[in-house]
């Protein structure tokens, strides 16, 4: 009977103290979406065009995922810290945009305080983003107690970085050049190299040493991070004049990881990144052959075809009918390169027994389960021993 009372208390306890989990991360959700929501309308109060506005949302909506991401992940999985890490992220965010927008209107009072304190918190979001998301991810922990030493370096970086950017605001002439604004930047860059360094190096770690699960949540953490990077490089390239490459670059990274902390089967990421490397290549391969066509067509044909659309519709027939043997080209090789081209196991192995329910010759079977072993899983070397009954010699040895 006490045992009973004991279960029956301690899961009241655990009940009520999800509740109060939840609660929590909710809060802090919504304190982050205030933060952010106020930011953009002091950054409109003060006067900006609809042009900077858009940009400006665009931003405050890619970081928001930051804040949704990490009250899912905190809600369902509230022992995993990359949510809560989320949430921090969206808080120091919101904090900061706020800050940058409350600088606009001198005629508020606190405004010296509210840019000593965007200087302050500025610092400690780069450092969630560059250093502890990379240490922590995909668990929440770190992958041994020895990477302890770069968490309480890259904390007291943080601080030496947010003090000298406080000091910095406070104008302090005996201390200059140090703590001029330009100086701390270049100082606190150099500082914090080390441990976004190191933070690099436990990724490649984690990632090699993952298998099953976390090594598809590292690849769709990779995943993510391509993703953000080529879209950002983009936008420089195309000089994009808005933010909006720049915000779809950001809002990549807590996708692709909400993903892998929230969902239960986690291999399609493998077809993802194939299909991805796929019409990537492809893509290139057509542009060039279209330009090659083109441009020789045009000057085969330049004295008797001047100025005539004759090559261009010949090379974009051409390019149309490239497509599919150039598509199952590169599919082949990047699916045997990668992947060892994976087949549907159960309608093979569905052949398979009914193979074996109609066979009787044994070398027959021998043979099929073979090529079943070959064509499903493609080894470098297949081989079969087989041994009469009572006996432990090897009868028989079929290989391929």
């Amino acid at each position: 009977m006490d045992e009973k009372i004991g279960a029956v208390t301690m899961k009241k306890r655990v009940g009520a103290g999800s509740k109060i989990v939840r609660g929590l991360a909710w809060a802090a959700w919504i304190f982050s979406i205030c933060l952010l929501g106020a930011a953009i309308a002091l950054f409109a109060l003060a006067g900006a065009s609809l042009f900077e506005i858009l940009n400006d949302t665009s931003i405050v909506i890619a970081f928001a995922a930051f804040s949704v991401v990490g009250l899912l992940v905190a809600v369902q999985r509230s022992d995993n810290t990359i949510g809560w890490l989320f949430l921090a992220v969206g808080i120091s965010t919101g904090t900061t945009a706020f800050s940058a927008s409350y600088q606009l209107h001198p005629e508020f009072p606190g405004v010296f305080a509210a840019t000593v304190l965007g200087d302050i918190v500025w610092p400690m979001n780069l450092g969630l983003l560059l250093i502890f998301l990379p240490l922590l991810f995909p668990n929440g922990r770190l992958l041994s107690r020895r990477w302890r030493v770069v968490v309480w370096l890259a904390l007291m970086l943080m601080f030496f970085d947010g003090l000298t950017q406080v000091l910095s605001d406070l104008h302090l002439e005996i201390l200059k050049p140090w703590l001029t604004m330009q100086g701390a930047n270049q100082y606190g860059f150099f500082l914090v190299l080390g441990p976004v360094i190191a933070s690099l190096v436990s990724v490649i770690l984690r990632f090699t040493r993952s298998r099953g699960r976390a090594r598809q949540q590292m690849k769709w953490l990779t995943y993510g991070c391509v993703v953000m990077v080529v879209l950002a490089v983009g936008g420089i390239f195309i000089n994009d004049p808005t933010e909006f490459s720049f915000a779809a670059a950001i809002i990549c990274l807590p996708i692709s990881i909400g993903i892998s902390i929230l969902r239960a089967r986690l291999y399609d990421i493998d077809r993802l990144i194939s299909r991805t490397v796929v019409y990537l290549l492809l893509s290139a391969l057509l542009v060039l052959a279209y330009l090659a066509l083109v441009f020789g067509f045009q000057f085969v044909l330049r004295g008797i075809t001047q100025d005539s659309p004759v090559p261009i519709v010949v090379s974009t027939l051409a390019v149309a009918v490239l497509f599919q043997p150039l598509h199952r080209g590169i599919q082949s090789v990047i699916d045997r390169s990668f992947y060892r081209r994976k087949y549907n196991t159960e309608q093979v192995l569905a052949a398979f027994g009914a193979t074996l329910h109609n066979e009787l010759d044994l070398a027959q079977l021998s043979e099929q389960l073979l090529a079943m072993v070959q064509e499903t899983m493609q080894p470098e070397h297949v081989s079969l021993w087989l041994c009469a009954p009572g006996q432990s010699d090897r009868a028989s040895l079929r290989s391929c």
